[in-house]
């Protein structure tokens, strides 16, 4: 199921079929990725940094089962990593493990993550979605120490693998909104291996403080992945590792959720009024 077709089915009159279909196809893929984990081989950790450096922040909205299931994979493989969950759906019920931090209903995605932010005390923050899974070849741990070694990187972003075919997006030509900003490193140039790149996806691990200069622009409850990176341009310094992986099975056919995400209305005026107030 391509993603294009799959977006013309979820319009289509075979819609509760082709959710069906979908749905099969991640639960029997996940069976899969379940099974190859149980065969990781047990590395040595004394080599990486410890995962004390670095805070999870994840920001979910109205899907309580889909963030379960990242928590029981973070639990799975970084059972020491802190979560910070900043949860806005009408029924805010904490889960046991992480630190919980309730929002009045639908305060968007970036307000979550600014106020998330503001709580973190590592030196790190790992920022993900609420529909991002951890497996076998995460590596959180070595991209850590990876930070470690080069101070000049501030945002370290990974690969994230879209199911059912595990589609991978190009991050090289991301796009951007105007702006007169110059990169610190030119893109295309590398810091050690890692080429540097002016966005990557929203599945990275930054430098707190470093972090905290862009933070996010509360007015924006959805769109907010271009919009950050266009303003972290020529502030932070951006690379793509990889290495640092993680598993992304969304839920477009789930009907309640997505009203709220695809509404972007009042974003799209934020956004031209930042950075297109003369067109």
């Amino acid at each position: 199921m391509h993603y294009s077709i799959r977006d013309s089915l979820i319009k289509s009159p075979i819609r509760p079929l082709a959710g069906a279909i979908y749905h099969l196809l991640v639960g029997m893929e996940m069976l899969g990725v379940r099974m190859m984990d149980r065969l990781r081989p047990v590395s040595t950790e004394s080599d990486y940094i410890s995962l004390d450096q670095v805070t999870a922040l994840v920001k979910t909205f109205e899907r309580p089962a889909i963030l379960r299931r990242l928590l029981q994979s973070i639990k799975r493989f970084y059972p020491d990593l802190k979560v910070i969950v900043v949860d806005d759906s009408r029924d805010s019920i904490p889960i046991e493990g992480t630190e919980w931090v309730t929002l009045p209903f639908d305060s968007g995605v970036s307000k979550g993550r600014s106020v998330g932010l503001s709580r973190i005390k590592t030196p790190f923050t790992l920022l993900l979605d609420d529909d991002f899974i951890f497996y076998r070849k995460t590596g959180l741990r070595e991209a850590l120490s990876e930070m470690e070694k080069y101070p000049e990187i501030d945002i370290m972003g990974g690969v994230v693998q879209k199911l059912p075919f595990f589609t991978v997006g190009d991050y090289r030509y991301g796009g951007m909104y105007r702006t007169q900003a110059e990169s610190l490193y030119p893109k295309g140039s590398k810091i050690g291996p890692y080429p540097v790149y002016d966005k990557v996806p929203n599945f990275y691990i930054a430098r707190t403080e470093r972090l905290r200069l862009v933070d996010w622009d509360p007015r924006i409850k959805r769109i907010d992945h271009a919009e950050f990176f266009t303003r972290a341009k020529g502030v932070l310094t951006t690379v793509m590792n990889n290495k640092l992986r993680c598993l992304h099975a969304n839920t477009p056919f789930d009907r309640h959720y997505m009203k709220f995400r695809e509404d972007h209305r009042e974003d799209v005026k934020v956004i031209h009024q930042k950075f297109y107030p003369d067109l």
